[in-house]
């Protein structure tokens, strides 16, 4: 019961904007938001329930929102803190409504932690950058956390503050919501130095004294003339406006004098018309400085500088009145291409804090604005280059971009551009676009389409590369009928690609061999060496059993057996395995396609390996030798003895066998066995062969 006066009086607010269909949905919205919270409390002890309605309170003081805000704002952290869920709301209210409130939602309570409030950040700005709603509910959120701010501790407030002075003050003045941007400036002011917000606040009335006093008498009497002249009773707004505004000359100066670097003169006027003409007034009456008007006329501000008289004394005026309503929700914002740079911000950042770093450099600044010669408007980062101006105006443009008019005055593509400037970008056929230019480029949006279409660019070569490779592997075959037949469709399928296109981009990017392509389009028996075996497939996996067919051989230079680690070297003559050490692989990988094969676990046949030993020579060294090999259940094929002196003058042997090896145990154990016989020094696997040993066979 308690309660019901508050609705009702909001309601009664909100009725006079909204058909009868719209307020009994913003009723039920209440009814939703009540229920859900019911028994929960803030920490001021109120009923949680009278935070949602404050924010939607302060989305109807403050802009003009439709009736899906509304219900939005009732809702907005029911799925956050209670049982009711985003489907369920979707069911009631509608799509709007449940992507707004989503929006707004934190993530999961799992998400912790800096990371997890990066995260929940990030999920705002996407959908901010689809629906301007989110935007509008979540500041209205924050600004009334901000009011009620003092029943938390010390910590939480400046923990608090700081974070919306860092992130959600600029990001509501970057939105064109600048009364709440006002507000929530000087309620940060307030937590975080509270002893410096009442000393600049005593001595902004002062300086309002000194002010009207530095005008001098004859000015005085022309202000009076024109309406900008008498005393003002400032309202909280207009306060607020004044304290930060001495907060940021101090902060911009280092000293308290700055506050009397410029005197500030307040005029509170009945009407917009009445603001304007006393605007015009002033206008007529004293030289404007130039760039120095501002309207915020959603928010009931005009602004601007004149030189008051000839020693050059200037003064800022504030021109203050009732507030008027926008002709539409979306004309809320400043400029709609916006919209596209928090779509781009929102996908950057790929480590922990890069995210808030660059949404913080894309709403810390104030935008310039730019025209086209038609007469289009377009707001940039400060800054920017033609070159971002191109990419805004349209993706194309920016591409074919050669250089540009600033102002009638040719000059290159990559020179910075200011508000004011009427830009021409000249293009020819050509693309011109390159990796380099991202450093003329200070928009996101400008970024993230010269990003994708290099991304594009670079997939487009890798097809390109992949049809190439698979023609030089078929040989006098034609790729087209190949891949239109029984056999091309059967490869397609057996990799998991729906078309060509994709089977050229796995065998550019090398995720897939040539060959192997080649093989199956061709009917060749070289796919029966492939096996599927848990954790692989079809795409870049061969089995080595170690049998040698359809053109699949073993490196006779460096006698590759199981457990090595090899690379595969494919061209239209076959395929060979190399150990990784192999001299002849180094040679010849960089003008062929590899990819890493599998050894199977036991070979079909077993394959050829060297065994090098040294020893003391003797009569019956070598059959020794080759008893403890055979001793070893090992075939020899090959042998090679040769007699020297050491330095000490001793007869030494060096004997290689040629052996066959199925396992990586079997090579192992023969070591073991040649290095039991007498005068034995050393028995090891021998390294790659040399050339010439590579085409001699053994004796």
């Amino acid at each position: 019961m308690g309660l019901a006066p508050l609705f009702e009086e909001f309601f009664a607010r909100v009725s006079i904007s909204l058909d009868s269909r719209s307020l009994d949905r913003v009723r039920d919205a209440w009814q939703v938001a009540e229920a859900a919270h019911h028994g929960q409390l803030r920490q001021s002890g109120e009923p949680y329930v009278t935070h949602p309605l404050a924010v939607a309170g302060i989305l109807v003081d403050r802009l003009e929102p439709d009736v899906d805000a509304l219900c939005a704002a009732l809702l907005h952290d029911v799925v956050e803190d209670t049982n009711v869920s985003l489907e369920d709301i979707e069911t009631r209210f509608g799509g709007d409504v449940a992507r707004i409130v989503d929006g707004v939602s934190k993530l999961d309570r799992a998400a912790s932690g800096a990371s997890g409030r990066e995260e929940t950040l990030r999920k705002l700005i996407a959908a901010g950058g689809r629906d301007w709603r989110v935007f509008a509910v979540k500041l209205c959120d924050r600004l009334h956390n901000m009011r009620t701010l003092g029943a938390t501790s010390v910590s939480k407030q400046r923990r608090v503050a700081r974070d919306t002075l860092d992130v959600f003050f600029p990001l509501a003045r970057y939105v064109g919501f600048s009364g709440i941007a006002r507000e929530l400036e000087a309620l940060c002011l307030r937590h975080l130095h509270p002893w410096r917000w009442r000393v600049v606040e005593r001595w902004i009335g002062y300086k309002e004294r000194v002010d009207r006093a530095r005008l001098g008498s004859a000015i005085r009497e022309q202000l009076a003339d024109i309406g900008c002249g008498g005393a003002t009773a400032l309202a909280s707004d207009q306060l607020d406006e004044a304290i930060n505004g001495g907060f940021r000359s101090i902060r911009e100066d280092r000293a308290s004098r700055a506050l009397f670097g410029l005197p500030k003169i307040h005029v509170i006027c009945d009407s917009l018309s009445l603001a304007y003409e006393r605007l015009g007034a002033l206008h007529s009456t004293f030289v404007l400085v130039p760039a120095s008007f501002a309207a915020e006329v959603g928010d009931g501000l005009l602004r601007t500088r004149v030189q008051l008289d000839r020693r050059g004394l200037v003064a800022e005026f504030f021109l203050w009145f009732p507030r008027v309503a926008r002709a539409s929700w979306s004309r809320a914002i400043v400029d709609e291409s916006a919209t596209e740079d928090f779509l781009a911000v929102a996908h950057e950042g790929a480590r922990e804090g890069d995210f808030t770093r660059v949404l913080r450099n894309l709403v810390s600044g104030n935008t310039i604005e730019v025209f086209s010669p038609k007469g289009r408007r377009v707001a940039l980062p400060p800054g920017s280059s033609a070159l971002d101006f191109a990419f805004s105006i349209h993706t194309d443009v920016g591409l074919h971009a050669v250089s540009a008019r600033v102002n009638g005055v040719l000059t290159s593509i990559g020179a910075e551009i200011r508000s004011g400037d009427i830009v021409e970008v000249v293009t020819d056929d050509a693309v011109h676009a390159r990796a380099e230019w991202e450093a003329f480029l200070r928009s996101p949006r400008a970024r993230s389409k010269l990003r994708l279409w290099l991304r594009d660019a670079a997939r487009a070569e890798v097809v390109q590369l992949g049809r190439k490779l698979v023609e030089g592997a078929l040989g006098e075959h034609d790729l087209d009928l190949s891949l239109a037949s029984a056999s091309g469709l059967a490869t397609l399928q057996a990799l998991g690609v729906a078309a060509p296109v994709d089977l050229f981009r796995l065998v550019g990017s090398g995720q897939v061999s040539a060959f192997v392509v080649a093989s199956q389009l061709r009917g060749d028996d070289y796919h029966t060496v492939l096996r599927d075996t848990q954790g692989m497939d079809l795409r870049s996996h061969v089995i080595l059993d170690g049998r040698d067919r359809a053109g699949f051989t073993y490196c006779a230079r460096c006698l590759p057996l199981p457990g090595d680690d090899v690379v595969a070297v494919a061209s239209v003559d076959g395929t060979t395995i190399h150990r990784v050490a192999c001299d002849l692989s180094g040679e010849v990988r960089a003008s062929m396609h590899t990819f890493i094969p599998y050894w199977a676990d036991r070979l079909a046949s077993p394959l050829a390996g060297d065994v090098l030993v040294s020893a003391r020579d003797r009569k019956g060294l070598l059959a020794d030798c080759a008893t403890a090999i055979s001793s070893a259940n090992i075939n020899v094929v090959g042998a090679l003895s040769q007699s020297y002196l050491d330095p000490s003058g001793e007869h030494m042997a060096s004997l290689r066998f040629t052996v066959l090896i199925a396992k990586r145990s079997a090579l192992e154990r023969c070591l073991r066995q040649i290095e039991s016989v007498p005068g034995v020094a050393r028995a090891v696997r021998a390294g790659p062969r040399a050339g010439a040993e590579a085409t001699s066979p053994p004796v």
